[in-house]
């Protein structure tokens, strides 16, 4: 009997023996599973970064076509690989996206800014060497939708800062009585305001304080803001009895710049949000009737589109993995519209006249931005 249970023991503890060095084993297949992906990524981080060298030197040469060429190659080489990083690593993957879209889409254009193509490669590098040594995201969509309420409202913030000292330049221009002056910093105070709309709207009146146009203000009420000083300065061409609606713009500036800090964000607002500045974009900006009298419509549009995409970028994280399709597609349509206003740009926060544009021109626009906003529903479908 002892014999027995002898035997049996030996068997037993052999049995857990081997289960040991299965389980040895395992981890030690975990490892170089693990060792295997991190080398893959490293191989495909160092492919990326070669031809974003070769880029960057084309563009030392102004080589248009090099440039055109190393885009797409970088972009193709990126969707090789991208699906094997989308799910695992939503972070570092939407981050290498905010870099590596703004390059591509330069690099598509008849007259890339290299500046921006420069600037951004900087940035792609450093991305992509934090992909080399990420972990794999254990975070939840929920988790991720929250850090992008949180990044939303920084982005808002930012802007809202630079609102300020452009309002504030131009206010002061329209003090100092210099025509000339407010008009061209005129449309730099827009483009930051026009980004975070949906913020201002949402502070009860500072909006039709900063934004409404003549014909919005009901009877009775005082007409302030940026379009009062926009007809004295492109209609009435006389803006000496303007100095009191200069102060009040100024001041509702600040009064929004200062309402940001207290603002409590949900991922479904922001994505509203952009949703609505699309659709305000494609149905009645793309009109012409918001900048009737200085026809910068495009401008007020363009900064739309991009606050957007702002929130786009904030939410992509968490869509990546199980909305991959939308994401591309999205992708896609924000390059696409881009590319297309980039034909009308004139200066950094300048675009061609909106009465300069021909009915197809003013349909190709509107028809962008309606499949934008499309496309952008389905992001709100699936939060």
């Amino acid at each position: 009997m002892k014999h027995i249970q002898k035997a049996a023991l030996s068997a037993g503890l052999l049995l857990a023996l081997c289960s040991g060095c299965g389980a040895q084993q395992s981890a030690s297949d975990k490892g170089a599973e693990k060792n295997s992906v991190n080398q893959e990524i490293k191989t495909s981080v160092d492919k990326m970064e070669d031809i974003l060298t070769k880029l960057n030197e084309s563009v030392k040469k102004q080589d248009r076509k090099g440039i055109q060429q190393k885009g797409k190659e970088l972009n193709s080489y990126w969707l090789s690989f991208e699906n094997k990083i989308r799910g695992d690593y939503p972070f570092e993957y939407t981050d290498i996206e905010k870099h590596l879209q703004p390059i591509y889409t330069e690099a598509q254009k008849d007259k890339p800014d290299t500046e921006k193509i420069k600037s951004e490669s900087v940035s792609l590098t450093a991305s992509l060497e934090e992909l080399t040594g990420a972990e794999k995201s254990s975070k939840k969509a929920s988790d991720q939708l929250k850090k992008a309420a949180d990044d939303y409202k920084t982005y808002v913030k930012k802007q809202s800062d630079q609102l300020v000292k452009s309002a504030e330049a131009f206010t002061d221009a329209v003090k100092a009585g210099d025509i000339d002056k407010a008009k061209s910093l005129y449309p730099q105070a827009r483009v930051y305001y026009e980004r975070i709309e949906p913020i201002a709207e949402s502070l009860g009146t500072l909006d039709p304080r900063i934004d409404a146009r003549e014909n919005d203000v009901e009877e009775g009420d005082k007409w302030t803001g940026f379009h009062k000083l926009e007809k004295a300065l492109w209609k009435d061409n006389k803006i000496t009895g303007e100095k009191e609606t200069a102060a009040v713009l100024l001041k509702d500036v600040k009064e929004l710049d200062g309402s940001i800090a207290s603002l409590k964000l949900t991922p479904e607002q922001i994505v509203a949000g952009a949703m609505e500045l699309l659709n305000e974009a494609g149905i009645s900006k793309i009109t012409g009737e918001e900048e009737r009298y200085s026809r910068i419509d495009l401008t007020d549009l363009a900064a739309n589109v991009e606050g957007s995409k702002a929130v786009y970028e904030t939410v992509k994280s968490a869509l990546v993995k199980d909305h991959s399709d939308v994401t591309e597609k999205l992708d896609t349509e924000f390059s696409e519209f881009e590319v297309l206003m980039s034909k009308y740009k004139t200066g950094d926060h300048s675009y061609t006249s909106y009465d300069k544009l021909s009915k197809d021109q003013i349909r190709e626009i509107s028809t962008k931005l309606t499949a934008l906003s499309e496309t952008m529903s389905k992001i709100a479908d699936v939060l």
